[in-house]
């Protein structure tokens, strides 16, 4: 769990640069520490080096998804614990479904603002505040 010193690590996973760059730069204002991907691959491999303490991750992205993408995490002892939340503007039964499905811990829906990802990751890491 976090404790007051520790910096909490976020792993941004998306595609669309017009999402990701707005959104890691509002997350290292509320004093997170960012780092993006750019697809479900990249993402993998970064979770796995940098181990963050939790991961925002896309659907539909090239190369390999977020859904296949979080498989893998979960596969994975060094990354299965981590907290994912799934990113999509799909907001329905069957993709939430699929989310629960490959694991993720939750999903939030696009465009996501600000507050609701900051309130899920520090209610996700128990965090106060």
């Amino acid at each position: 769990m976090m404790d007051s010193k520790n910096i909490p690590r976020v792993l941004y996973v998306e595609d669309e640069k017009d999402l990701r760059e707005p959104i890691s730069q509002m997350l290292e204002i509320l004093g997170y520490e960012v780092d993006c991907a750019i697809n479900g691959a990249e993402g993998v491999e970064k979770a796995e080096s940098w181990q963050p303490d939790f991961i925002l991750m896309d659907i539909r992205m090239p190369k390999v998804d977020g859904f296949e993408a979080t498989r893998r995490l979960r596969s994975n002892p060094i990354t299965q614990k981590i907290p994912i939340f799934m990113l999509s503007a799909y907001d329905d039964a069957k993709t939430r479904a699929s989310c629960r499905e490959v694991g993720a811990d939750g999903f939030l829906a696009k465009p996501a603002d600000i507050e609701k990802i900051d309130a899920t990751i520090r209610r996700t890491l128990g965090m106060v505040g």
